[in-house]
């Protein structure tokens, strides 16, 4: 289309401006502003529309004590749940799971240190964090003590594995999301199969059991960990995404700064957000979202600033391949220098249906980097098992190191950007090596900035061993294929490929100043593409390959997203522009970008289809797998769509099926290649159609086989795209039961997108159970190609991931201003009035105003309690 070639027609965006640190902001109060008194945490919880809780406290640890006992109310099950797991407890409370992995879990996360180290964590946190843990546990203890058994969700009504927590629990949580993109990857069983040669991985019973089939249980966990191990072959995508603008002076409509915040998470499971206000007095005022059982938000604004997060594309973790010594795999050379291999056994507990569960030990090995790996099952065989050929031709093993081990200070970080009042406070949360463990940041603030950081953690490698990662690379397909795959495999042989340890805290990671960063006055932007294209008017180039590639081409949601700010009163397909009639955008504007549902695909692509139906006519066109078929019906439906993902939108659905298949075809059929000069624009045109030649034309094809499944699933072509795309709440029983549905489905708009190539990215979930939790759902059985098309003719599009907690803000002359939703609503308990109140706000496009000053809480409070310990 015409207005695609606009893209290359960039508008001008100069530097923000450099605001000072205002030196009266107290970011060090006195201890009764972080700690309880002498009679305990006290809470005041205002709930305001759709149960957003708004939490007063005089200090810190009260108000993280409002905070635990509000997000038990809404979340006790997925949090308990949450805590069983960080306890290794998995297995004892639900047996050994599917095809063993509590057990596998269990083992592995005691390898990781994820309690143990949580421990020494919480021993050495600042005062501030210590508080919070310390009145999140608290409140969460309350509403257990208080709650009957028979009184809680369905999912855990009187379920034994329900407790009190110690605060060390709550800190192995967090040290379980923080490994979320880096050593969780390695629980399924890489960590749990690595052992020496000769050495059994399978668990040993304490004391003796005479029951065969018991033992059978656990002779089978090796074999079965190696296939989990074996199972995941991208270590960069973890599913996982997000889009988020910072809007500057130049782009918004009161000369102040603006934000998009669209995080795309699970709708189920700890991945969710939950909403709130955390105020203390003279200390600490700001709303947002957070992940689950954290006391504070973490994508949010204050008086002045705010900012979302979006996931990186940054590595958390090296491998290190180790040369072990001659005839001893316990024993590795590095630097000439002899390093021991250590062993530590450790115990669990597995449930097997007998009164009381089975003890099992296994020995677990640690490398000075941290645990041992089976790097052979992490890479298919493409790395020698422990005691094989190495690189180098000698004997090896594998191990890794990890950025996130521990949370980097996770409560500090979100405590202190929700305390900064500007742009020089914002950055020095970074500059003090404070991370966001595996995001990027997107800012805006009351003075016109618009800032992006990537400030994940990221190993800090040397420019030699960064240049003979490159070298490795250009020389060897294998290494380049493990790259190219997030394993960067290092030489644990040679001191030079060892972490910088860096300035402060920063521990071996990247310090801010060699970070990525861009301050603007017209935008920055972040669809989980790297770095580089922050601002196309100004790529940010000469970084470490471990944030993430440069001058590499684009997912479509950047393209669409930064093509609408470079062209923000160009509606494309949509009801009206971006940025409405004066191309500046203000809060509705920016909740509205998310909910036009525009995709680039169609805005590249649909023209061209139509016009190669045009050409067809009612002439059969080949099937990839032999045969041929009309699609006449199919482009008589794409004549009349109106190019979007809307409920009423007909034809959506058809392109979705042709665009999938079509993107295989990419490589082949596109004749304008990617330029990094032009990046939003590139790579594009489709080749010419043979007009002798229809039949086998690539585009028709793909049309054509995509009907072919559409047929499978029994969708009708004409159907509005609310009707086969929904969401539908369910689960209602504890583990191991048989999920039903829960309330009615909503019909959903937005589309997928790495597929469609949705801004307002949906997807479908065929996980039997909640997200990182062992509660169960319906889960979704999919045709192939299809983006989750349920298998079930007419079961259609069952979404249960993507737009989340999203939100649009602008910075005004009385404060911020802010609209959005939680779009799966704010409980996960099926009785709350509050669990699916937004689902159907996010249904009918229906956003609310985000409240932030006392008036506007006091206007619309639904409830309010204080709550003492």
């Amino acid at each position: 289309m015409a207005h695609l070639a606009a893209a290359a027609l960039l508008v001008a965006g100069c530097d923000g401006v450099d605001i000072p640190r205002d030196p009266t902001v107290n970011l060090n109060p006195p201890p009764d502003r972080v700690n309880a008194g002498p009679d305990g945490p006290v809470a005041t919880i205002r709930r305001t529309t759709n149960g957003v809780a708004h939490i007063r406290a005089e200090n810190l640890e009260s108000a993280a004590f409002g905070s635990g006992y509000a997000q038990a109310q809404d979340l006790v099950c997925y949090l308990a749940d949450a805590f069983v797991k960080a306890r290794s407890e998995r297995a004892k409370y639900f047996g050994p799971g599917p095809g063993n992995l509590h057990i596998i879990n269990d083992f592995s996360y005691l390898a990781q240190r994820i309690r143990s180290g949580a421990a020494e964590e919480f021993a050495a946190m600042s005062d501030e964090a210590r508080a919070m843990v310390l009145g999140f546990t608290a409140g969460y203890n309350k509403y257990v003590r208080e709650t009957d058994p028979a009184d809680l969700p369905p999912e855990c009504r009187n379920g034994p594995w329900v407790q009190e927590i110690e605060p060390e629990d709550l800190v192995a949580h967090y040290r379980i999301v923080a490994q979320f993109a880096s050593g969780d990857l390695f629980a399924t069983g890489a960590v749990f199969i690595a052992v020496p040669p000769g050495e059994d991985p399978t668990p040993v019973p304490v004391a003796a059991v005479q029951d065969p089939a018991v033992m059978d249980i656990f002779e089978q966990t090796p074999l079965l960990a190696r296939r989990h191990a074996g199972a995941r072959e991208d270590y960069v995508d973890t599913g996982l995404a997000s889009n988020a603008w910072g809007v500057g002076a130049e782009l918004s409509e009161n000369g102040r700064g603006a934000l998009l915040g669209n995080p795309h998470f699970p709708y189920t499971g700890v991945r969710r957000f939950w909403e709130s206000q955390i105020t203390v007095p003279d200390y600490l005022n700001y709303r947002g979202a957070g992940l689950h059982a954290t006391p504070i938000p973490l994508i949010g604004f204050n008086e002045n600033l705010g900012w979302s997060h979006t996931v990186s594309t940054s590595r958390r973790f090296t491998l290190y391949e180790l040369t072990l010594k001659d005839g001893d795999p316990l024993t590795y050379i590095k630097g000439g220098e002899e390093k021991p291999i250590t062993a530590e056994t450790f115990e669990i507990e597995v449930n097997v249906g007998a009164p009381d569960p089975i003890r099992v030990a296994r020995t677990m090995y640690f490398s000075e980097y941290g645990p041992m790996l089976a790097a052979d099952a992490v890479t298919q065989g493409g790395l020698a098992p422990w005691g094989g050929p190495g690189s180098l031709g000698q004997p090896a093993a594998y191990t890794y190191r990890d950025a996130n081990a521990d949370t980097n200070g996770l409560l500090d970080t979100w405590l202190r950007m929700g305390q900064a009042r500007d742009l020089a406070e914002f950055e020095q949360v970074f500059r003090e090596c404070r991370g966001t463990l595996w995001v990027n940041t997107t800012y805006a603030d009351d003075q016109g900035n618009a800032y992006y950081t990537d400030s994940s953690s990221v190993p800090n490698l040397s420019p030699i061993a960064l240049g003979v990662i490159e070298a490795k690379r250009a020389a060897s397909p294998a290494f380049n294929a493990l790259f190219e795959a997030g394993l960067t495999l290092l030489d644990g042989n040679s001191v030079r490929d060892d972490w910088i340890p860096g300035p402060g805290r920063c521990k071996g990671l990247v310090p801010y100043d060699d970070r990525p960063k861009l301050v603007r006055s017209d935008f920055t932007q972040n669809s989980n593409d790297s770095f580089w294209s922050t601002n196309v008017n100004a790529p940010l180039e000469g970084f470490s390959p471990l944030f993430g590639p440069e001058r590499t081409a684009l997912n479509p949601r950047t393209r669409i997203g930064t093509y609408m700010l470079l062209n923000p009163t160009d509606p494309g397909f949509a009801d009206s522009p971006p940025a409405g009639q004066d191309g500046l955008f203000g809060a509705e504007d920016l909740i509205s970008v998310i909910h036009n549902n525009r995709s680039w695909y169609a805005e590249e692509f649909l023209d061209e289809l139509r016009a190669r139906c045009a050409a067809v006519g009612a002439d059969p066109v080949n099937l990839s797998a032999g045969g041929s078929r009309s699609v006449a019906p199919a482009c008589t439906v794409l004549a009349n769509w109106d190019g979007v993902y809307e409920q009423d939108s007909v034809g959506a659905h058809v392109f979705r099926v042709f665009i999938v298949d079509y993107r295989s075809k990419f490589g082949s059929h596109l004749t304008a290649p990617f330029d990094p000069a032009d990046p939003v624009a590139t790579p594009g045109v489709p080749a010419p159609a043979d007009p002798v030649d229809l039949a086998n034309d690539p585009m028709l094809v793909s049309l054509a086989d995509g009907l072919e499944r559409l047929d499978q699933g029994g969708i009708a072509y004409d159907a509005p795209l609310g009707t086969v795309q929904y969401y539908q709440p369910s689960g209602g029983v504890p583990p191991g039961g048989t999920p039903v549905n829960l309330g009615p489905s909503f019909p959903w708009h937005g589309g997928d997108g790495s597929l469609d190539g949705a801004f307002n990215a949906i997807g479908v979930v065929t996980s039997p159970v909640a997200e990182d939790t062992l509660l169960p759902r319906i889960p979704s059985v999919t045709i192939p190609q299809t983006a989750g098309l349920s298998a079930t003719p007419g079961g259609g599009w069952n979404m249960a991931r993507g737009t989340s907690w999203h939100f649009g803000l602008e910075f005004t002359d009385t404060g911020p201003r802010g609209f959005g939703l939680v779009s799966y609503s704010q409980s996960v308990d099926p009785d709350s009035p509050y669990f699916n109140d937004q689902n159907l706000r996010y249904s009918n496009k229906d956003f609310r105003q985000l409240w932030f000053t006392e008036a506007d809480i006091a206007a619309n409070l639904v409830e309010e309690i204080t709550i003492t310990e």
